[in-house]
């Protein structure tokens, strides 16, 4: 399967997913892949409500749909569209699945953040000022925030 190009509109995003399931040999999950696209489409429009169009937004989209056109089971599919899991390892918080996608991961953190009304742990802050610096190096520079390694 050819890689596709990241379409800043998530509409267009999930139609031409939708297309190239096309490309695939029809299955029992060919419906199920159809709906997670569709349901993808609809997580990542409230995304953009959230985070105010956010770059990061069409490339977790692009990404996700590629593994949904990948995946082989429904579970798969099920963890695609789930939040992405974190755990601590009594030394830092680091990702847990298959389908983890660290973009996207940021953006939990940060409405995190906001929903809790406090800061984060210092555990989580680490990890969100990881992520930050590593996707927002030239921010996180200007505001002082590096070193987060």
């Amino acid at each position: 399967m050819e890689q596709t190009e990241i379409l800043p509109d998530i509409d267009l995003q999930v139609c031409l997913g939708i297309m190239r399931l096309r490309e695939l040999e029809f299955d029992k999950l060919s419906m199920e892949r159809m709906v997670s696209i569709i349901e993808l489409g609809a997580i990542c429009r409230g995304y953009q409500k959230e985070f105010n169009n956010n770059p990061l937004i069409p490339v977790i989209c692009h990404k996700k749909i590629e593994f949904i056109l990948q995946a082989k089971t429904k579970a798969d599919l099920s963890e695609i569209l789930s939040l992405p899991r974190v755990r601590y390892n009594f030394s830092e918080v680091v990702p847990v699945g298959s389908y983890h996608l660290e973009e996207e991961e940021l953006l939990i953190w940060s409405l995190a953040s906001l929903w809790c009304g406090g800061p984060l742990n210092q555990e989580g802050f680490k990890r969100y000022m990881k992520l930050f610096n590593k996707f927002y190096p030239e921010f996180a520079k200007e505001i002082g925030v590096t070193g987060f390694e």
